[in-house]
């Protein structure tokens, strides 16, 4: 299992429309709408690290109104 959590800065008004996207994906495990620098927060599973890339750039960074995203890997789990 790899897992990231993602921090996409999004058009300003279309944040709700997005998060709804983002939740119907099932590799998406949570979303969370946030203010200041970024505007969303979503945590993905996925089986293994090749996975994740299709996830990002055929899935995430193509919707509407997505500007810009950080990856971040989860490198150590705490159980």
């Amino acid at each position: 299992m790899a897992e990231a959590y993602v921090l996409l800065k999004v058009n300003p008004g279309d944040e709700r429309n997005i998060v709804k996207l983002l939740s119907e994906l099932p590799e998406v495990k949570d979303v969370n709408e946030l203010y200041g620098e970024w505007d969303i927060i979503i945590k993905v599973a996925v089986k293994n690290f090749e996975e994740l890339d299709p996830l990002l750039s055929e899935n995430i960074r193509v919707i509407k109104g997505v500007q810009l995203t950080s990856t971040m890997i989860v490198a150590k789990y705490r159980y």
